[in-house]
């Protein structure tokens, strides 16, 4: 495994590994890009000590709380982000919301939110951490203008991370 990282603008041509075949994953945030050789080291960018995680069932249990722990932490964020630009745009008057939709909006992602059947605010979408949902948890799904952050495995706590714009994912496995 290797994995390389580019701070700043990228090159007019990407680099290579040692053998001139190009890295078949990069990702990109703010001013920074890493192409590497497997998802893992591209999430290890991403959290924190993740790569010191050990190759076992236990480490495969700690890596999955590792990613939900950063999915709550970019969930809250976000959500936070969301509410005061719409707030700043003047699309969204906190003051003349629902107690339950205030509830939804700005509760902590590690809490349990009531169940929402669907979010239908078209100025604020409701940011989620999927595990908490079906088809991993009992909570049925809210359909609507939700953003979601799926931990469950390396691959779709990337996906999704780059489908709600936190990251650019780039996959090659040609």
């Amino acid at each position: 495994m290797a994995s390389l990282t580019i701070e700043g603008a990228l090159p007019d041509t990407l680099p290579v590994r040692e053998d001139g075949t190009g890295y078949p994953f990069a990702l990109a945030w703010e001013d920074k890009a890493v192409l590497a050789d497997t998802r893992t080291e591209l999430t290890a960018e991403l959290i924190e000590g993740y790569a010191d995680l050990p190759e076992t069932e236990e480490g495969d249990t700690e890596a999955l709380y590792a990613r939900y722990r950063t999915s709550v932490q970019i969930a809250n964020t976000l959500q936070q982000v969301l509410a005061a630009n719409a707030t700043e745009e003047g699309t969204f008057d906190p003051s003349l919301q629902s107690e339950d939709v205030l509830t939804a909006i700005f509760t902590d992602r590690a809490e349990k939110i009531d169940e929402i059947p669907e979010w239908t605010n078209t100025d604020v979408p409701l940011v989620l951490v999927a595990t908490e949902y079906a088809p991993y948890g009992t909570a049925t799904k809210p359909a609507g203008n939700v953003l979601w952050i799926d931990p469950f495995t390396e691959t779709t706590f990337l996906n999704t991370l780059s489908e709600i714009g936190i990251v650019e994912l780039l996959v090659n496995e040609s």
